[in-house]
């Protein structure tokens, strides 16, 4: 309670006080309405603090509120900073990664590399041909032996122009976005020649089927073409479509109780698989022999000069020469067959036909001609000389056995 003054006569009272000492007013009630007003002034100062306390916390609680929007506005303004940043680069990235230029280098490096997966970088103009790594490895291995074509691939590519079988062109797109480009290669029928009817053929470990004689259209599209006889392979049989590139061909057969093999690595479309002699190289290898200058042909025969067989004909045309009731002659060869006894060694059924002529008397232009057929058996073998009839020669001329005779007078 603090000190007061008489509302009558103006003295200066002590708390406490009940009655003025200077006029004797009664100041009592005034103490009680000091203590009230007291009161009501430590409740009001006691309100206002806590009004303020409450402003406080709700100015501190509106501030923390902004705080957070901002930190929560800021972490998301940054991601989708941080997005726009990466589309950028990924942008940029694409742009060279897809540029004509790049795709063109990666996808001939990879196909001129066989140890590399190439399926990606390679379509066809055939829905028939499967693309995939191990399709395509024919193709790599076909640049890795030849890095020149590949060279001159590249460049064609590089103008805008198609190169043999291959072409680089627009193939769909990258990520809905960049033109995907690819080498592009024309499929190829490849066409099987062979000498031995009923050949199985293997392409790269693929079993092809065999080759015949029919000439019917098989249900895998292959188709056989007779040849005539006279070609070194009398049988042939195309298979396909196929990627090209350097294919390895195996061809098998069991030909007289033994299994005959023949391998031939090629990147043509058209190959021969002989196993080893055809019946044409047989007849023109026995006809070259079969001559009066037998004695020029000691080559043709293993040993050459030492061969039975060598000897055999120059003692048999020597006779010719020696009779006179012959005044010329000729020998003309047929092979029946040629049969493989081993990869390397034939059998040969053939005939001779020889004609002799001789004239009646010199003032007579009438002639004789006798003819004989006689019946061989003869044994050609393939060796490494290659100079001389595809390396092949004469083991064995076999006996002969007169098959008919006849006489014409003409």
């Amino acid at each position: 309670m603090k000190d007061f003054f008489c509302p009558n006569c103006g003295t200066k009272l002590k708390a406490g006080t009940k009655f003025c000492p200077n006029c004797g007013n009664n100041v009592s009630n005034l103490t009680s309405n000091n203590n009230i007003s007291s009161t009501n002034s430590d409740n009001i100062s006691r309100q206002t603090n806590s009004s303020i306390d409450s402003a406080k916390r709700e100015a501190k609680a509106t501030t923390n509120t902004i705080t957070e929007k901002w930190n929560l506005n800021k972490k998301r303004n940054n991601t989708i900073l941080g997005i726009v940043v990466l589309i950028i680069i990924f942008l940029i990235w694409g742009h060279f990664y897809y540029s004509v230029d790049n795709q063109m280098t990666r996808a001939t490096t990879a196909i001129g590399d066989p140890t590399k997966n190439a399926g990606k970088y390679v379509t066809s103009t055939s829905s028939e041909v499967k693309i995939n790594n191990k399709t395509v490895k024919p193709i790599q291995k076909y640049f890795q032996k030849y890095p020149g074509d590949l060279t001159t691939m590249k460049q064609k590519f590089e103008d805008g122009n198609k190169w043999s079988d291959y072409q680089f062109v627009q193939k769909g797109r990258a990520w809905l976005i960049w033109p995907r480009y690819k080498i592009q290669a024309e499929p190829t029928y490849i066409t099987v020649n062979t000498d031995q009817k009923g050949m199985n053929i293997k392409m790269d470990g693929q079993e092809l089927g065999k080759v015949t004689s029919n000439s019917d259209t098989s249900d895998n599209n292959t188709s056989d073409v007779n040849q005539s006889s006279t070609s070194n392979a009398a049988y042939s049989k195309s298979f396909g479509p196929y990627l090209p590139g350097l294919h390895t061909f195996v061809g098998t057969k069991n030909v007289g109780n033994h299994n005959i093999k023949t391998t031939v690595t090629s990147s043509d479309d058209s190959i021969t698989m002989n196993n080893g002699i055809s019946n044409d190289t047989a007849q023109s290898i026995l006809s070259s022999v079969f001559q009066s200058g037998v004695d020029d042909n000691d080559e043709s025969f293993v040993s050459g000069q030492n061969n039975t067989g060598y000897k055999q004909l120059v003692k048999m045309f020597d006779g010719f020469s020696d009779d006179d009731g012959i005044s010329s002659y000729d020998a003309k060869v047929n092979v029946n067959s040629v049969t493989p006894v081993s990869d390397k060694k034939f059998k040969v059924n053939y005939q001779v036909k020889f004609t002799f002529y001789n004239k009646n008397n010199d003032d007579d232009d009438s002639e004789t001609k006798r003819i004989q057929v006689f019946k061989y058996t003869g044994i050609l073998v393939k060796t490494n000389d290659q100079n001389n009839n595809n390396g092949f020669k004469i083991q064995s001329l076999g006996h002969a056995k007169k098959v008919s005779e006849s006489n014409e007078q003409k």
